[in-house]
């Protein structure tokens, strides 16, 4: 297969080095694609023999390939210069050293990714904030980077990412050591975020929320999901977020219909909101909500609804809510149901969210 520009190998649980070392024995120009993602029996010599036969490489998947280490990561910055997007979710064993490596931080034995523009380190345990430093010294062009689930670092770390220019996309889920003090530290930098995730950052606030608005304005998603915010802190951000589309707020038990209603007010190109868990909500919050007039998905899974409200079917409810277009809504599948639904077939198909549609007809 001469001429093969993309493979998908990933799940093959028992592919080995010596298998690949039958595929790979002279340069394949055309491949710009492998993804041997949760092949967790390949090892750095694997990449060994990609970086010297695959070096027109642009995209590399290694999610969940526990073997790799940071030798590999070397051999990679050695041979793929051309690397464009590199996943190595869940590669427990790279540390800070294997970041370097991939930053340009050894020239003398690699050149290292320079051209990355996607780099997915989700999971990765050992980094720190060293890591972040190299990447912001290193990896100049990087558009997207996911660092969620790692608990080596910290507020300093977000202090070097907080001039990079090019980044539009930046996942922090699950960071536990971040703070507002991190949020700090990148809206006063120069960044130009479309996209910021902070869900389950338990030290992230409404305080958090000012320093957004006041630098970050520019984000068309934003995910707060069991952040410590409150009404106070969607007041403080929603006056400068005007262009904001996505807005995930589950599970944020603090916000009341008081928030919704200041989203209603301020935030009129929303397109999708994630109300999963709010439990202070009620249909007076949601018929403000419903009201907005770029809203296509509405999650409202494990919505808690007052007493008189359980014993009557979701359907009912909704249908009383003054929807700006109600035949073209439909129910799309969402999580759970909401709660106290006893619809025949809506509950089996989870009622937990809407969607706003053309249809001439409810779904």
């Amino acid at each position: 297969m001469a001429n093969i520009e993309s493979l998908n190998l990933s799940g093959c649980y028992n592919l080995t080095d010596n298998g690949l070392g039958h595929a790979f024995v002279q340069e394949i120009g055309s491949l710009r694609a492998l993804n041997l993602s949760l092949c967790k029996q390949i090892t750095d010599s694997s990449l060994g023999r990609i970086a010297q036969y695959l070096k027109g490489l642009e995209v590399l998947e290694l999610g969940g390939c526990s073997n790799i280490t940071n030798t590999g990561l070397l051999l990679i910055a050695w041979g793929l210069q051309r690397l464009k997007s590199l996943n190595l979710r869940s590669c427990r064993h790279l540390s800070d050293v294997g970041i370097g490596h991939l930053a340009g931080m050894t020239r003398s034995a690699a050149e290292g990714c320079l051209g990355l523009e996607q780099l997915t380190l989700q999971d990765c345990q050992k980094l720190t904030d060293l890591s972040l430093k190299h990447i912001s010294r290193g990896l100049t062009g990087l558009r997207l980077l996911n660092l969620s689930f790692c608990g080596g670092i910290s507020d300093a770390g977000l202090l070097h990412l907080s001039h990079m220019g090019s980044l539009r996309s930046l996942n922090l889920r699950s960071c536990d050591n971040i703070s507002d003090t991190g949020i700090m530290h990148l809206a006063m930098g120069s960044l130009r975020l479309s996209g910021l995730d902070v869900s389950f950052c338990d030290k992230v606030g409404d305080q958090s929320l000012a320093y957004i608005a006041q630098g970050l304005d520019g984000l068309k998603s934003l995910s707060l999901c069991s952040c410590h915010i409150s009404d106070d802190g969607i007041n403080r951000m929603v006056r400068q977020m005007h262009g904001l589309r996505t807005l995930n707020i589950g599970q944020c038990v603090r916000i009341t219909d008081k928030g919704l209603e200041l989203i209603a007010e301020h935030l009129s190109q929303l397109t999708g909101i994630d109300l999963y868990g709010c439990t202070r909500i009620t249909k007076r919050g949601l018929e403000r909500i419903t009201q907005l007039p770029c809203l296509k998905v509405l999650n409202l899974g494990l919505w808690q609804m007052t007493d008189s409200e359980k014993v009557r079917d979701c359907a009912d409810c909704l249908a009383e809510l003054p929807f700006h277009a109600q035949n073209s809504w439909h129910f799309v599948i969402r999580r759970r149901p909401i709660m106290g639904c006893r619809r025949e077939g809506i509950g089996v198909l989870n009622c937990a969210a809407l969607e706003w549609g053309t249809r001439s007809t409810p779904k």
